[in-house]
């Protein structure tokens, strides 16, 4: 997958969520941009681990509010808990050396946050919408999010 650039078809219609998205798209080309150096890599991980905690207890917040049916709010939930997982694993393989390139996980989570956002997070936001619901911030003495990538 090439450079990783918001793109606005990703747009779900919900503010909050979409700011999110874009925030991490923008620390994943942070990582796009360290190339492979290793240190540049953690410090951009542990970034994106942060951003990727935030987003997806916002939309799990959003759930449990807004009454969001339980096999797809689980389901939903399964996923978050299997990228978090997964990252954290490739945290692990940094750590211990066994990973050391960035390349491959940029690419990882390009693919991965777009099956998401069209898959699950589009499904979620709809339902949402549709009985008059939006995102809410839930910590608002959070430090303020990277701005997002431009397009191009």
């Amino acid at each position: 997958m090439g450079s990783i650039a918001w793109d606005p078809a990703l747009e779900t219609g919900d503010a909050l969520v979409d700011e999110q998205h874009r925030n991490i798209h923008a620390v994943v080309a942070d990582l796009e941009a360290a190339g492979d150096d290793v240190d540049a890599i953690m410090g951009v991980l542990e970034r994106l681990m942060a951003h990727v905690d935030t987003h997806f207890a916002t939309e799990e917040d959003l759930m449990r509010r807004e009454g969001f049916p339980g096999d797809q709010a689980e389901d939903h939930i399964a996923e978050h808990r299997k990228l978090t997982d997964g990252a954290r694993d490739i945290v692990l393989g940094f750590r211990s050396g066994e990973i050391t390139r960035g390349a491959p996980i940029v690419a990882f989570l390009c693919e991965w946050l777009t099956d998401h956002v069209h898959q699950k997070d589009r499904v979620l936001v709809d339902w949402v919408r549709a009985r008059g619901g939006a995102a809410r911030r839930l910590d608002e003495s959070a430090p303020e999010a990277p701005k997002a990538c431009s397009a191009g």
